[in-house]
């Protein structure tokens, strides 16, 4: 078989890492979620060290990160279920500097 004209074969190029849209957009709902989990966690890791000072106005701060977090994965995965997988992974991606700001000004570092 000839590699010319009409016939050719179309071969993909060879590539050492190849990452979909739709990959991206799993991977950043997943990172969203444990987002979210270690935003949660805080409350137990806060409890721990304030012991009997423990209010709830220290864990507030954390709940609003957690709920930033939350909202975010809600987009990204509804995004991801009309297959807007690019949209879904700029969310992602969007969130971890939000939170880095939200955590600098509210929380403080």
């Amino acid at each position: 078989m000839s590699e010319t004209g009409i016939f050719r074969q179309v071969r993909p190029q060879a590539t050492i890492f190849h990452v979909t849209e739709e990959r991206w957009a799993q991977v950043g709902i997943t990172t969203e979620f444990l987002i979210v989990v270690r935003t949660l966690g805080e409350f137990f890791r806060l409890r721990h060290v304030h012991g009997t000072n423990f209010s709830t106005a220290v864990a507030a701060l954390y709940v609003g990160g957690a709920l930033i977090a939350a909202c975010s994965c809600w987009a990204g995965v509804t995004f991801y279920f009309f297959r807007r997988y690019a949209l879904s992974a700029w969310i992602a991606l969007a969130t971890v500097p939000i939170l880095l700001v939200y955590k600098i000004a509210v929380i403080g570092w």
